[in-house]
C-alpha cells in the first residue's frame, strides 16, 4: 500500500503542475474544433490540464458571472474532487482543497440564497478560485488513474468513473426545484423544530453535492453547525449499495449529544440508497438524535417501515411563466405567447396548436401502457409519479410537445424566409447545467435545423421538410454524396471528442459487454414472454468478454447515445444546391442525461443501426482516420444490441403481444447483420 501511495503521490505531483503551468497557457481553440484524424491520447505525465468539458463547466459560469452559475461550478467541483478524493490512495492534498472548495459552496449559497437585490457585490469565491480548483481536481483524478489506483479495487474504479463522468444534478435537468427555494425550506425546518438542537449536514451526491451546501448555509447561520457538512457517494456493487470505507472512515469521529443529521439529496425513488446512507450514518453516530432525509421541497423519515413524508412545500416558484409551467391541455394561447415573448415564434398572427411530441420510437412500438413513470402532456408542470414512493417529480423532460401552425407555413409575406409549420420543444436541461449544454448544441448546430432557439431550458427547432433516415437513403445516393454523408458522421464523432471530452483513464480499465448483454437479454425475454432470436452461443461468437473502458485511446467523452442511439436519430435531406453536400442531421445529440463512452461505442452503434454495406464501412473508416478505433468497434458491434434492449426495458414496461413480436423481430435484424459483418 505504501508503495502504490508513493507511485500516485509522484504521478500526481507531475500532473497537478503540468495542469496548473498550461490552464491559461492553452492555446484558444474554437468549440467543435475537431483533433487530427487518429490522434493518440496523451502520453501519461503529459496532461493538457482539464479536458474540454471541465474547461467549458469554468468558462460557461464565469461568462454567466451570475452567483447561481458559480455556485453550480463550485458543486460540479466538490461532487469531482470528493469522488476522486474517497478513493483510498487519494494524496492528503486533494483533501485539503476538499475543504476549500465546501467552504466556497456554503459561501455561493448564502448568496443564491440573498437574491440579487440582497448582494453587496460580486460573489465570492470567483473565477480564479474555480479555475484553479477545477484544474487540480482533474489533475489528481487523471493522476489516479495513471497510478493503477483502480486496477484491482472495485470501489476505486467506480469512484473514478463517477469522478470522470460529467453528472448533473436532477434539479436541473428532470426534477426540477428553484434552488434559491432550498435554503429558504432549510430555515423554515429549523424554525418548525422548536428545538436547538445541533445539525450535521450530508450531502448523497451527486444531488446532495448542490443541495448540502443551501442547507448547510441554513444550518450555520442559525448557530446549529454540529460539524462541518459532508458528502457522500453511494455505490452500486454486487447488486448491493454500499458506501466507501476511505469516506465514511472520514466522518467526525463523534458529534455533540442530540445531533439530528440531516441526508440531502434528490427525491428518493425506491428508496433503496437512501436506506444505505441511513443504515451507515446510524452505525457510525448510535446516539444521534435523529436522521432526516431532505429533498428540494420534501423532508422525509427513512425507517423499517420504508420512506415516510414528513413535509412538503413548493420546490418551484409558481409565477414564474416559464414553458414547463405552462404546458397543460388547452393552454396553446400561453404556450404561444411566451414562446413569442422568447423571440421563438414570429409575431406573424398565426394561430397554433399544441400536439403532443410523438417520436418514431412510441410509433413503432406503441405507448408505455400503465406505466405513469414518463408523465403525459397535460400533467401541469410536466409532473410525474414514481411508483414506488409516489413522489412527484416535475419533469418536462418526459413531455416534449409541438406547437403546430393552423393553415399554410408561408407566414408573413414580407419576411425574408416562410416560417416552419410546426415548432418543435424539447427539454434540454435547466439552469447553468441547461446552459453549458445549450452552448454545446450551438456548436454542433451543423446537424440541427437552422431554426432553432433555446428558451426555459427547452431547445426549440423549426420543423424541417423533407429528412429521411440515413440508413434508407444511402444506398440511393451517388458515392460522392454517401461519402460526404459519412465524412458528416466523423466530423460529429470528431466534434464530441473535441467539446465533451473527459479526459484519459487507465487504458487496463475494462467492462463485460458480453455478460452486460445477457443480462439484459435475459431480463427481456422474460418481459416479453416468448423466445429472442439471440441465443449464448450468438454471445459467445460476437461479443469478448472484456472490453477496454476508454477503447483503444483510452479516453472518454460525453454522449447522447444512451438514448439516441436508433437509427432514425441521423437523418438527411437534399443537397441544397447541385454542388453542395447532403444535409445531414442528428436528433438527440444534447447529452444532460446521457452517459460516458468511448468513440468505439458512437460507431459500433451507427454501424449496426443504419446497416452500412461494405463500401460504405470502407468509406466511414477512411473518414474516421483511426484504423484501430474503427477495427475495434466491428469487433464490438454486438454491443449495439445492448442499447436498443436497454431502451425496450426502459421504455416499454408492459408491452402488447404485437409490441412484443415487433421487438423480437427488430432485435433479430440487428443481430443477423452483426452476424454478416463476421
Amino acid at each position: 500500500m505504501e508503495a502504490a501511495n508513493a507511485r500516485t503521490v509522484e504521478v500526481f505531483s507531475g500532473a497537478a503542475a503540468q495542469a496548473l503551468g498550461t490552464l491559461r497557457a492553452r492555446p484558444a481553440t474554437g468549440p467543435g474544433t475537431p483533433p487530427a484524424a487518429g490522434a493518440p491520447a496523451p502520453a501519461a505525465g503529459t496532461l493538457p490540464g482539464p479536458p474540454p468539458l471541465r474547461r467549458a463547466t469554468v468558462a460557461s459560469a464565469v461568462r454567466d458571472g451570475s452567483a447561481e452559475a458559480l455556485y453550480a461550478c463550485a458543486c460540479s467541483i466538490e461532487q469531482l474532487l470528493a469522488d476522486t478524493a474517497a478513493c483510498p490512495t487519494a494524496p492528503a492534498a486533494a483533501r485539503a482543497l476538499l475543504d476549500e472548495v465546501r467552504q466556497a459552496c456554503q459561501d455561493l449559497a448564502r448568496a443564491v440564497a440573498a437574491g440579487p437585490g440582497e448582494r453587496p457585490g460580486p460573489p465570492a469565491p470567483g473565477p480564479e478560485f474555480l479555475e484553479r480548483a477545477m484544474a487540480r481536481t482533474a489533475a489528481y483524478t487523471a493522476g489516479l488513474w495513471q497510478a493503477g489506483a483502480a486496477r484491482g479495487d472495485a470501489a476505486a474504479e467506480a469512484l473514478l468513473r463517477h469522478a470522470t463522468d460529467w453528472k448533473t444534478p436532477e434539479c436541473h435537468g428532470y426534477d426540477l426545484a428553484d434552488l434559491d427555494l432550498v435554503h429558504g425550506q432549510a430555515a423554515a425546518w429549523l424554525a418548525a423544530t422548536g428545538q436547538r438542537a445541533p445539525v450535521f449536514v450530508v450531502g448523497v451526491r451527486t444531488g446532495g453535492s448542490y443541495l448540502a451546501p443551501l442547507w448547510a448555509a441554513a444550518v450555520a447561520d442559525a448557530g446549529r453547525t454540529a460539524a462541518a457538512w459532508t458528502t457522500l457517494r453511494p455505490l452500486r456493487t454486487a447488486g448491493r449499495i454500499t458506501l466507501a470505507p476511505a469516506e465514511t472512515g472520514r466522518l467526525p469521529a463523534g458529534l455533540p449529544p442530540g445531533t439530528v443529521l440531516v441526508a440531502v439529496d434528490d427525491q428518493p425513488d425506491t428508496g433503496d440508497t437512501a436506506r444505505a446512507v441511513r443504515d451507515a450514518l446510524a452505525r457510525r453516530y448510535p446516539g444521534a438524535r435523529d436522521i432526516v432525509f431532505a429533498s428540494p421541497g420534501r423532508t422525509y423519515a427513512v425507517d423499517g417501515a420504508g420512506i415516510r413524508p414528513l413535509t412538503r412545500t413548493s420546490a418551484v416558484r409558481a409565477d414564474a411563466g416559464r414553458l414547463w409551467q405552462l404546458l397543460g391541455p388547452a393552454d396553446a394561447d400561453r404556450l404561444t405567447a411566451r414562446a413569442r415573448a422568447g423571440g421563438v415564434v414570429p409575431d406573424d398572427g398565426a394561430t397554433y396548436r399544441v400536439a403532443p411530441f410523438r417520436g418514431p420510437f412510441l410509433t413503432a412500438y406503441g405507448p408505455r401502457g400503465a406505466d405513469t413513470g414518463a408523465g403525459d402532456a397535460g400533467t401541469g408542470e410536466g409532473e410525474a409519479v414514481s411508483s414506488a414512493t409516489g413522489v412527484l417529480r416535475i419533469s418536462p423532460r418526459n413531455t416534449p410537445f409541438s406547437l403546430v401552425a393552423d393553415g399554410p407555413a408561408t407566414g408573413n409575406p414580407a419576411a425574408p424566409e416562410p416560417r416552419p409549420r410546426a415548432y418543435h420543444f424539447r427539454f434540454t436541461g435547466t439552469g447553468p447545467h441547461g446552459a453549458q449544454g445549450a452552448e454545446a448544441v450551438e456548436a454542433l448546430g451543423e446537424f440541427l435545423p437552422p431554426v432553432r432557439h433555446h428558451l426555459d431550458g427547452y431547445l426549440v427547432t423549426g420543423h424541417e421538410e423533407g429528412l429521411r433516415p440515413l440508413g434508407t437513403e444511402l444506398s440511393r445516393m451517388s458515392v460522392r454524396h454517401r461519402r460526404q454523408t459519412l465524412e458528416a458522421v466523423a466530423r460529429y464523432w470528431h466534434a464530441l471528442d473535441s467539446l465533451g471530452g473527459l479526459g484519459p483513464v487507465d487504458p487496463t480499465v475494462t467492462y463485460a459487454p458480453r455478460d452486460r448483454l445477457a443480462g439484459a437479454l435475459r431480463r427481456l425475454r422474460d418481459r416479453l414472454d416468448r423466445p429472442l432470436p439471440v441465443d449464448t452461443g450468438w454471445l459467445d461468437r460476437h461479443l469478448p468478454p472484456r472490453a477496454p473502458y476508454g477503447g483503444t485511446r483510452a479516453r472518454v467523452f460525453r454522449t447522447s447515445l444512451p438514448y439516441s442511439h436508433q437509427s432514425w436519430h441521423w437523418q438527411v435531406g437534399a443537397p441544397p444546391a447541385p454542388d453542395a453536400p447532403p444535409v445531414v442531421r442528428r436528433f438527440g445529440l444534447d447529452w444532460i442525461w446521457g452517459g460516458t463512452g468511448p468513440l468505439e461505442a458512437e460507431i459500433s452503434s451507427f454501424v449496426v443501426e443504419n446497416r452500412l454495406d461494405a463500401a460504405d464501412l470502407a468509406a466511414l473508416r477512411t473518414a474516421v482516420g483511426d484504423d484501430r478505433a474503427f477495427d475495434a468497434a466491428l469487433e464490438l458491434a454486438g454491443d449495439a444490441l445492448w442499447w436498443n434492449v436497454k431502451s425496450w426495458l426502459r421504455r416499454c414496461p408492459a408491452p402488447t403481444p404485437d409490441t412484443a413480436r415487433r421487438i423480437a423481430d427488430d432485435l433479430g435484424e440487428l443481430a443477423r447483420y452483426v452476424s454478416g459483418l463476421c
